[in-house]
């Protein structure tokens, strides 16, 4: 029991305080004058006999009072200290501290919950012993994993399972003749599941007879809580919202689509991009992860026709399914045995490296924005890793990045990816925006450390391969640089190549070896080729790179065939074979902006060919490209006005002619991310629209009256004539 100080004062309070005092004073006195020897006059007597009988009469006075007001403080129920209001505020406070409290709590059972999952989600505070003791915790990795070395079979194993699967599938093998008709049979099923499990667990525990019965309750139960979260993440990114169909009719689209493709080779690489399991697939391409897979459907339009595109975009996710399925239930299953299996994979070492980069340099709101974008698009393989480093990326705190060894755990060529990534985010989001400063010292100790731990040097270092390894190097790159931004046909993607100075550069042995290679293993994801940069090799394969993206068309956008409507807003994002040139002009050590302006320079020449402009800016040849794109027939830029104006409005605009048909738009480019919002104003056939001359002193100006009524005044030339420089409206 503890004391109470209200208690101690009140005592002291109700003592007789003047009493104590007068007499206090009167001993002192009396034995003063008793051991002076002098006499006191009688006078000085009387004064002395008053003190205490005053003091005695104070004290009854106060003391009534204090009694009085403690007696009507005990009959209106209170305890003598404290009054109503006073023991009434005091509860509200211990409530609320109670609640407080119990707050407290439950976020920390709930984060414990997370640590429990992933362990580094939470740095606890603790008294980790001497400081170097806290050293050496920090920077011990978080599972020296001696199951390394069967991460190979585990893929191995999920591919072989994946192609049984996709062939089971083929056949319908999973239903069997019912009494009402086709219904599962649960029996094929269970046994490949059981059948999948078991090899899983042979691979991490080899030679025993029963790996199972090795793990325990609750190992079990969240290996399967983490791939029911995966698993809804996994058919929630599949369109058309088939997450809440019914297994009959999800199996009915899984098998439509595994007959679509026919052979699992040919559906191979859709099995990987679809389901995420390559990088590009995810990240490099876009933030969109149907972007990459809806480009390659919109440029078989010819093939399949705009009718049938929708139908073949989700027939590819629901292939990419079937890997997924695949992956999770074997994932999990090693996870028992070997956690760390979660984390090594390339998605997950770009986002802790990329969480880190945050924390040792200064990111401005909008590039820790496109951060967080590119965290949500990673395919993790545990989802409370991607809180984990949504997380740190918030705190701006480090995602301990030495606690995974790349090297060990990644390919050369998944580590050169991650690098690639993390420079092209540097470049664009740190080092090219204004809102970021950095110096650049911590950009050299950030790229040194990253470098060391990852294994790759940034910025195209040095390489010994000799000159005609680097030869075909760059003509590799370029052929994955077709297939990767261009969705081509690997046919299409060779022939391509074979009209580069790269390709002329190799001896004819040299391209029958990599026309066979890119035959039979296509390079799906580019990345620029090892070589020595600043060279001259490297300046013509920038040449040959800036002459291949610009000599052919874009891919078409997912909704090709479809007619845009007047007033539809339509978002324009940045071709990635931009972001590639750039990227390797960077890596090779070149100047990327003078890169990027040939490329606009010579694909403004392919896309004007035969118009009325030689030049226009880039955000317009992006605008005329996308429309160009959607039109299945493929109609020729017969002109463009790119000053114009709508009368009524004053408004800015953009007028073209695809085939015969006018269009008139407007751009808006302070979108982020090199954005384009492109909203169409008006279209109509050329026939149905009135052209008028508006005359002037110094030039002539156009009005096109469109069909909707709409009046669109055209800015004429000063130096040529308005019959010749409106020619292709007056034909």
């Amino acid at each position: 029991m503890t004391d109470d100080p209200t208690l101690h004062v009140d005592t002291i309070r109700r003592l007789p305080l003047y009493s104590i005092a007068a007499g206090f004073i009167l001993a002192t006195v009396m034995i003063l004058f008793a051991v002076t020897g002098v006499e006191i006059p009688g006078v000085g007597l009387g004064a002395l006999g008053m003190l205490p009988l005053a003091a005695a009469l104070v004290d009854a006075v106060r003391l009534r009072h204090k009694y009085l007001a403690g007696a009507e403080s005990h009959d209106d129920g209170g305890d003598g200290a404290k009054s109503d209001s006073e023991l009434q505020e005091w509860l509200v406070e211990q409530a609320d501290s109670l609640k407080t409290r119990e707050q407290e709590i439950n976020s920390r059972a709930l984060a414990l919950q997370q640590w429990m999952q992933f362990p580094d989600a939470i740095d606890f505070s603790r008294d980790e012993g001497s400081p170097e003791e806290q050293i050496r915790h920090q920077q011990r990795p978080v599972e020296d994993d001696p199951m390394t070395r069967h991460d190979r079979e585990l893929f191995d194993l999920i591919e072989a399972k994946t192609r049984e699967l996709f062939d089971s599938i083929k056949r319908d093998a999973y239903r069997k003749d019912g009494e009402t008709g086709k219904v599962f049979d649960n029996k094929k099923i269970r046994e490949d599941v059981v059948t999948l499990v078991s090899d899983v667990a042979a691979i991490y525990r080899p030679g025993e007879t029963s790996p199972l019965l090795q793990t325990n309750v609750e190992a079990l139960a969240r290996a399967v809580g983490r791939a029911s979260l995966r698993l809804l993440v996994a058919v929630e990114n599949l369109p058309g919202g088939l997450a809440s169909y019914d297994f009959q009719t999800l199996y009915t689209l899984v098998i439509r689509a595994v007959k679509t493709f026919g052979l699992y080779k040919s559906a191979k690489p859709y099995l990987d991009v679809a389901s995420g399991v390559l990088f590009a697939g995810r990240v490099a391409s876009a933030s969109n992860p149907l972007t990459l897979v809806a480009w390659w459907a919109a440029s078989k339009a010819t093939t399949y026709g705009a009718s049938k595109l929708g139908s073949h975009l989700l027939d590819q996710q629901t292939v990419g399914l079937i890997r997924q399925l695949v992956e999770i239930v074997a994932i999990e299953v090693a996870s028992i045995y070997s956690p760390m299996v979660r984390y090594r994979d390339i998605h997950w070492i770009y986002g802790v490296e990329l969480v880190h980069m945050a924390s040792e340099l200064t990111f401005s709101d909008s590039a820790r924005v496109e951060a967080m974008k590119q965290l949500a698009a990673l395919n993790l393989r545990d989802e409370y890793g991607r809180v984990s480093l949504m997380r740190h990326l918030a705190a701006a705190s480090t995602s301990r990045p030495s606690n995974y060894n790349p090297p060990k755990s990644l390919s050369a060529a998944d580590r050169m990816i991650v690098a690639e990534r993390l420079e092209a985010f540097l470049l664009a989001h740190v080092i090219g925006d204004e809102a970021s400063r950095n110096d650049k010292s911590s950009i050299e100790d950030w790229k040194a450390s990253a470098s060391e731990r990852l294994e790759i040097q940034f910025h195209g270092g040095q390489t010994d391969a000799t000159p005609a390894e680097q030869i075909e190097r760059c003509i590799l790159a370029l052929a994955a640089f077709a297939l990767h931004h261009f969705d081509n046909e690997v046919e299409q993607a060779i022939q391509q190549v074979e009209q580069t100075r790269c390709w002329e550069l190799a001896d004819q042995p040299t391209r029958a070896k990599l026309t066979a290679e890119i035959l039979d293993s296509p390079p799906f994801l580019y990345h620029p080729p090892a070589i020595d940069p600043e060279g001259e090799l490297g300046e013509q394969f920038l040449d040959d790179l800036v002459m291949l993206a610009a000599a052919a068309r874009k891919p078409a956008p997912p909704e090709a065939g479809r007619a845009l409507e007047s007033s539809e807003l339509v978002v324009l994002p940045p071709w990635s074979g931009e972001e590639a040139i750039r990227l390797s002009a960077y890596a090779l050590r070149a100047d990327a902006g003078d890169r990027l302006k040939r490329y606009c320079k010579s694909n403004n020449q392919r896309l004007l060919k035969g118009a009325n402009q030689s030049d226009v800016s880039r955000p317009l040849g992006r605008a005329i490209e996308y429309l160009i794109g959607r039109d299945l027939e493929r109609h020729s830029l017969r002109c463009v006005y790119p000053q114009a104006t709508i009368k009524s409005t004053g408004q800015a605009v953009h007028l073209v002619q695809l085939g015969s048909t006018l269009v008139c738009f407007s751009l808006d480019t302070t979108l982020p991310d090199d954005s384009i919002a492109m909203v169409v104003q008006s279209q109509c056939e050329l026939a149905d629209a009135v052209v008028e001359k508006v005359s002037g002193y110094l030039r002539s100006d156009c009005r096109v009256r469109f069909a909707d009524g709409t009046e669109v005044n055209l800015t004429g030339s000063t130096l040529s004539g308005y019959d010749a420089y409106f020619a292709p409206l007056l034909k």
